[in-house]
C-alpha cells in the first residue's frame, strides 16, 4: 500500500491545484475486503471489487473511479471533473488518476505489474499488458508501466516514449 502513497499524494496535489466547478457528488467506495461496492449519485459514480486478499479504493468528484483488485493486488481509482479512472489488477500495485473533463485514464496491466496513469483534461492515458504498451493521447498526462519499463509522458502537444515500443 505505501507503493500508492505516491500516485494518491500526486492525485490529492492536482485535485487541490485543479480548477474547481464540480457540481456533481462526491463519493468514495471501498471498505474491507472482500468487497463489491457501487455508489452513483448524478454525474458521480465509483466502484470497487476485490476478493478476501487484496485492497481498492475509488474517489469520484463529479466524476467516474473504478478499482478492482484480486490475487493480493491494491487498486485506487480517483478522478474529478467529468473525467474517468478505473485501474484493475491482480497481484500487482495499480493506480489511475484523471482530472478535468473528458480526461480519461485507463490501467489494466499484466498480473503482479506496478503501473500508473494520469491525465489532465482533455489528456487520455493507458497502461496495457505487455503486449498493448501505454498510450498518451489528446492532451497532458502521463503512463508508467514500472514492470516492463514502459512509459510515455505528454503535455498535449508532443508525446515522449520509451522502453518498449508500444502500439500506435
Amino acid at each position: 500500500m505505501a507503493l500508492l502513497a505516491g500516485p494518491v499524494s500526486i492525485g490529492i496535489s492536482v485535485s487541490l491545484l485543479t480548477a474547481g466547478t464540480a457540481h456533481g457528488a462526491e463519493l468514495s467506495c471501498g471498505g474491507q475486503p472482500p468487497v463489491e461496492n457501487v455508489l452513483v449519485d448524478g454525474t458521480s459514480a465509483c466502484g470497487v471489487r476485490t476478493d478476501a486478499t487484496s485492497n481498492a479504493f475509488a474517489h469520484a468528484l463529479d466524476a467516474v473511479a473504478f478499482a478492482r483488485a484480486d490475487v493480493g493486488g491494491s487498486a485506487v481509482g480517483l478522478a474529478q471533473g467529468g473525467a474517468v479512472a478505473a485501474a484493475e489488477t491482480a497481484s500487482g500495485q495499480v493506480g489511475a488518476l484523471a482530472f478535468g473533463h473528458n480526461a480519461v485514464s485507463i490501467v489494466s496491466p499484466d498480473p503482479g505489474a506496478v503501473a500508473v496513469a494520469l491525465s489532465l483534461a482533455p489528456g487520455q492515458t493507458f497502461v496495457g499488458t505487455a503486449s498493448e504498451g501505454v498510450r498518451c493521447d489528446a492532451g497532458a498526462g502521463l503512463a508508467l508501466n514500472l514492470t516492463t519499463g514502459q512509459n510515455c509522458l505528454s503535455d498535449g502537444a508532443t508525446t515522449w516514449r520509451s522502453g518498449v515500443a508500444s502500439p500506435r
